[in-house]
């Protein structure tokens, strides 16, 4: 159960991250919820910051 929770906190975070460099909130919450949320940090810091 706790690894759940600790999933679901650390999919929130990333996709709060996401959000803060211009990137799509929603989007980077189900891939971090259905892949891993380090798949998701590491897609996020490659991306880097939305340019525009």
């Amino acid at each position: 159960m706790l690894a759940f929770i600790l999933w679901v906190v650390l999919a929130f975070v990333i996709a709060i991250g996401a959000r803060n460099r211009g990137r799509s909130f929603g989007g980077f919450l189900v891939l971090s919820l259905l892949l891993s949320p380090i798949i998701g940090f590491i897609i996020l810091v490659a991306l880097g910051e939305k340019k525009g």
